[in-house]
């Protein structure tokens, strides 16, 4: 039985160099951690507290679906700017796309906890009753991530025939040139960049936001979104000193490129920040009752509070104060260190949004089957994530 971790040819040719190969119990490890999620899951499900299994399901599903998305719209990005010094790790971001089949299919699971996780269902509020109904909810999102993830896939396709060609022949006689192949690629990156800024915003407020649905914020649907890119600019670094190890790719991955993302990552620590300090200030001055419960709850009132502290120290704190110097963000084992905090902190940033208005208890709802089935949906993204390397070329030259 052929390894899916294994070596593949066309990367062998385009590389030259073989892969360094993963450790035989990793595969296991990846479906027994997907096993176990989902038995912990069922557990919690039927158990004394059902509604804990739904929602650690709903956070992982927001989590791992902003991570793929942002990866992939980071990479139209670098596409639409035209940048070159990203161009050795622009396949890895784009590759984040393999994982959204898997997002959807999550997705139509949270149809059976609709009851549990958006009491607005049984007991609708008149005067937003036709925008969060079951029916219209559900059908709105499955058109939305049909046409985000159908682009975001047609992006990643594309992107890999461009490069599929040029490699073979400069002027293929059965497809496009390789100028219009890429001009092609630029316009679909921009409908794509459009299409995520637009419904990204309705999937923030239809999956966090109507949670609370006496609380509105017309800024949170960019600050979701641009948290998704922090999110996608973490991973990629993650990836990005992986696959130079697994690769062999000390060459192409340069210092200079780590000590670029190092500089995006910090800027996208003040962005995150920025946007957060904006959406508080504005409701912390207003002092509207329909609009400071959400932030009370999350910022003054325990057990979260000391959670929401966490979140700022590690999604702003640590990468500002660590990112400063040049050498730290030329430094792979610091920026790899960093990069990893930045995901956890943004996993506990999801947390804080979604489960504060599904939990009134007086402990955070975060013990070991959380974890395992958190654990289960990181092994789905790195099974889907690490059979889409093994088929395509990790280096591209546009």
């Amino acid at each position: 039985m052929n390894n899916p971790f294994a070596a593949h040819s066309s990367e062998n040719r385009i590389l030259g160099k073989s892969p360094r190969p993963l450790p035989s119990w990793l595969l296991p490890l990846l479906v027994l951690l997907v096993a176990g999620g989902i038995v912990s899951f069922f557990v919690l499900l039927f158990g004394t507290e059902p509604a804990r299994a739904w929602q650690v399901f709903l956070v992982n599903f927001i989590f791992w679906s902003g991570l793929a998305m942002g990866g992939v719209v980071l990479a139209a990005i670098f596409q639409v700017t035209n940048a070159r010094w990203p161009t050795p790790v622009k396949r890895l971001a784009e590759a984040c796309a393999a994982y959204l089949p898997v997002s959807f299919l999550f997705f139509l699971v949270t149809w059976f906890g609709r009851h549990t996780l958006f009491p607005w269902g049984d007991q609708p509020i008149p005067a937003i009753a036709s925008w969060l109904d079951f029916s219209f909810f559900f059908g709105r999102e499955a058109i939305i991530l049909l046409l985000l993830y159908g682009v975001a896939l047609l992006f990643f396709y594309r992107s890999v025939l461009t490069e599929a060609n040029a490699q073979s022949d400069p002027h293929p006689p059965l497809s496009p040139k390789p100028d219009q192949d890429r001009a092609s690629l630029q316009k679909l990156a921009v409908v794509l960049l459009i299409l995520y800024a637009f419904l990204f915003t309705v999937f923030a407020w239809d999956f966090i936001m109507s949670l609370h649905p006496e609380w509105s914020s017309t800024l949170f649907g960019g600050f979701f979104f641009v948290g998704n890119l922090y999110l996608g600019l973490a991973t990629i670094t993650v990836l990005t000193i992986y696959a130079r190890w697994r690769y062999n790719l000390g060459d192409a991955m340069n210092p200079v490129i780590f000590h670029n993302l190092g500089k995006l990552l910090f800027s996208f620590s003040l962005l995150w920040t920025y946007l957060f300090w904006s959406q508080y200030l504005v409701i912390w001055y207003g002092n509207l009752p329909r609009e400071i419960g959400f932030v009370l709850v999350r910022t003054e009132r325990e057990p979260w509070s000391n959670l929401a502290i966490a979140i700022l120290i590690m999604n702003f704190l640590i990468p500002f104060v660590i990112l400063l110097s040049r050498t730290a963000k030329e430094n792979r084992k610091i920026l790899l260190a960093s990069s990893v905090v930045i995901i956890v902190g943004m996993w506990l940033e999801r947390f804080l949004l979604v489960v504060p208005s599904l939990s009134s208890g007086l402990q955070i709802p975060l013990g070991w089957a959380e974890l395992l089935i958190t654990a289960s949906f990181f092994a789905s993204f790195a099974l889907t994530y690490l059979a889409t390397l093994h088929r395509i070329a990790i280096l591209n030259k546009f």
